[in-house]
């Protein structure tokens, strides 16, 4: 960011400890602002809030992470809850009105080992009404996006870099109080119980042979015969292994 603010003459605002980063443009007549230019090319500009969504690319692991933790920033919430029997139970969760960004903050999570569920908040669904023989629909439903098993919260914890601080302070707190949880009630099973877990015992090539590529939306993941893989690209050969 400070090669690009330097390359285009944008005033940059750092705090003290360097972690969080402020560009901004000066007026100029007849030029168009870079910055804004940048997040065209990725998609990210000029969207209607129900049809946002993320980039379209193979991007790092540190981009998601950091993308995650901005997400929960802005538009998220850490939450404590205490049930009737004085057990401590928590969330992370994402709010959007883009059923797209949803899937994509979703499988965001699933990548980096952690599972979440998508919800409808009934609350913000209103039916549509007539107004002067137009049908009009008050509020578009909000997707939320829901950390909440003990073994995601945890690891959640160690990934994301939250910069407002009750947030931050929050998150760590539930880490600690439900870290004691066990990731799972038998070790084939993982964050969901109707997933069924097994080891791998060996692997071994088979050389190259013809492979079919699949392309899911949005993000590539899919299972297949009970192993959650993807495409990033499709190719006519490959090298192809067998699990055992």
């Amino acid at each position: 960011m400070r090669e690009f603010a330097a390359e285009h003459g944008c005033g940059v605002r750092e705090l003290p400890q360097g972690a969080i980063i402020r560009l901004r443009f000066p007026f100029r007549a007849g030029h168009r602002n870079p910055i804004t230019d940048c997040l065209r090319r990725f998609g990210v500009w000029g969207q209607r809030c129900d049809e946002k969504h993320l980039p379209d690319a193979q991007l790092s692991r540190d981009f998601w992470i950091g993308c995650l933790s901005g997400l929960v920033d802005t538009d998220g919430c850490v939450r404590e809850r205490t049930n009737a029997r004085g057990t401590v139970h928590g969330s992370v969760e994402f709010a959007t009105v883009s059923p797209l960004l949803a899937m994509q903050v979703s499988d965001a999570f699933l990548r980096l080992g952690v599972a979440s569920r998508i919800r409808l908040d009934p609350r913000q669904q209103r039916r549509p009404h007539s107004l002067n023989g137009y049908a009009v629909v008050s509020r578009r439903p909000m997707q939320i996006v829901e950390v909440s098993r003990a073994t995601a919260l945890v690891r959640l914890a160690g990934l994301l870099d939250l910069r407002i601080g009750y947030k931050a302070s929050r998150l760590e707190k539930l880490r600690h109080t439900v870290g004691h949880v066990a990731p799972a009630r038998s070790e084939m099973h993982g964050y969901d119980e109707s997933v069924a877990l097994d080891r791998v015992k060996s692997v071994a090539s088979v050389g190259i042979r013809p492979v079919y590529g699949v392309t899911t939306s949005p993000s590539g993941l899919f299972v297949v015969n009970g192993l959650v893989t993807g495409a990033a690209h499709q190719s006519p050969v490959a090298p192809v292994r067998r699990f055992e």
